[in-house]
C-alpha cells in the first residue's frame, strides 16, 4: 500500500510534465508574414556562394604563400651553413628565422583580414535579402571556426 502512495505522486508529476510539454510550441524563426520565397532563397544562396568562394580562395592563397615562405627559409638556412665563421653562420641563421617569422605573421594578418572581410560582406548581402533573423541565429555561429 505504501508503494502505491509513493508511486502515485511520481506518476502525476510525469503526466503533468507531458501535458505542459504538449502545450509549449516552438516558435517559428521566420515570422508569419515572411515566408520562404524563391527569390529570398536564391539571394541567400548567392551570398553564401560568394562567401565560400572567397574563403576558399583566401585559404588557398595563404597555403601557397606559406609554402613559398617555408622554401625561402630552407634556402636561407642552407646558405647560412656555407658561411666561413661561426658568428656569420649564427647571424645568417638568426636572420633566416626572423624573416620567416615576419613573413608568416604578415600572411596570418592578411588571412584574418580577408576572412573577416568575406564574413562582413556576407552579412551585408544577407541583410539585403531580408533574411537576417535566421542568419543571426544559425549561420554565423560558425564564423570563428575558420581561424
Amino acid at each position: 500500500m505504501k508503494k502505491t502512495f509513493t508511486l502515485l505522486p511520481i506518476i502525476w508529476l510525469i503526466l503533468g510534465a507531458v501535458v505542459i510539454a504538449s502545450e509549449i510550441k516552438l516558435s517559428d524563426p521566420v515570422p508569419p508574414g515572411q515566408m520562404l520565397s524563391g527569390a529570398m532563397v536564391n539571394c541567400v544562396k548567392t551570398a553564401l556562394q560568394k562567401r565560400e568562394t572567397t574563403l576558399f580562395s583566401t585559404f588557398t592563397t595563404y597555403q601557397n604563400n606559406a609554402l613559398v615562405v617555408l622554401a625561402t627559409r630552407k634556402t636561407a638556412l642552407f646558405a647560412a651553413w656555407d658561411k666561413t665563421t661561426k658568428s656569420w653562420v649564427k647571424t645568417a641563421i638568426s636572420a633566416a628565422w626572423k624573416t620567416y617569422a615576419s613573413s608568416m605573421s604578415d600572411l596570418k594578418s592578411t588571412l584574418h583580414t580577408a576572412r573577416d572581410t568575406a564574413w562582413s560582406l556576407y552579412k551585408t548581402d544577407v541583410k539585403s535579402c531580408k533574411w537576417n533573423l535566421l542568419i543571426q541565429n544559425v549561420d554565423t555561429s560558425s564564423e570563428k571556426s575558420e581561424q
